[in-house]
């Protein structure tokens, strides 16, 4: 939670965080599919119900004066922005595991905060959004995807996607202007270097996903030349 808090205080414009489902269907953010990197438990995730999971240390791995952080469930994070005017991009990490029930069940959350004219929903397993686009038509839905993509505008509005997530090294201008020709959204990541940001919005991409809210907002403002 000390990051999303951060980035309401970086004026960052939204966030991401990765979702994923408890033994017990809770739907907690944690971007391994496993504890053992950033938790002092282990094992995957899939395989703890929220209890166990919620006295966990998600801190320390960082820094130790993290070492009170703990798993988030969605809900807490919704909660914790509610009142302010960022847009929550949600990723749905079922690509390694696929969680039966996790469409519905960040659906549900998002409802219950009366936030889906803020969410976006994204994916690298397109099966997902395809069953997202059928349940929810009028929610934001993007593609995740990390190597190059033939004509990825005409796949993205076959999908039934509003929006590309590339990385950034698997775009250029002319995927950019493809997209943006047929009103696709190009919102490439993780992009934390100024001179690939100040490249990027020279070409004119709808966001950019980063490490660094701070430093993007600096390029923007045309406060961070190039080295």
């Amino acid at each position: 939670m000390a990051a999303f808090e951060l980035a309401v205080k970086a004026g960052a414009s939204g966030v991401e965080l990765d979702v994923q489902l408890t033994r017990d269907g809770r739907v907690v953010v944690i971007h391994d599919e496993t504890l053992d990197r950033t938790t002092n438990g282990s094992g995957w995730v899939k395989d703890h119900e929220w209890e166990t999971l919620r006295r966990l240390d998600a801190g320390s791995w960082w820094n130790p004066r993290f070492s009170s952080e703990r798993i988030p469930l969605l809900e807490d994070v919704l909660d914790l922005l509610s009142n302010t005017d960022m847009i929550i991009n949600i990723e749905l990490k079922n690509g390694w595991v696929r969680y039966p029930g996790l469409e519905a069940a960040v659906l549900a959350c998002i409802d219950r905060f009366r936030m889906a004219d803020r969410v976006i929903l994204s994916s690298f397993n397109h099966y997902s959004l395809r069953m997202l686009h059928g349940m929810r038509p009028d929610l934001s839905l993007a593609a995740l995807y990390e190597s190059g993509l033939f004509e990825p505008w005409v796949y993205a509005r076959y999908l039934g996607v509003h929006a590309i997530h590339p990385d950034w090294r698997a775009i250029d201008k002319n995927v950019i202007k493809g997209c943006q020709s047929v009103g696709i959204a190009v919102r490439p990541y993780t992009v934390d270097d100024p001179e690939v940001m100040q490249q990027l919005i020279k070409w004119g991409v709808d966001g950019i996903i980063t490490n660094y809210p701070e430093r993007c907002r600096q390029v923007l403002d045309g406060q961070l030349k190039k080295s």
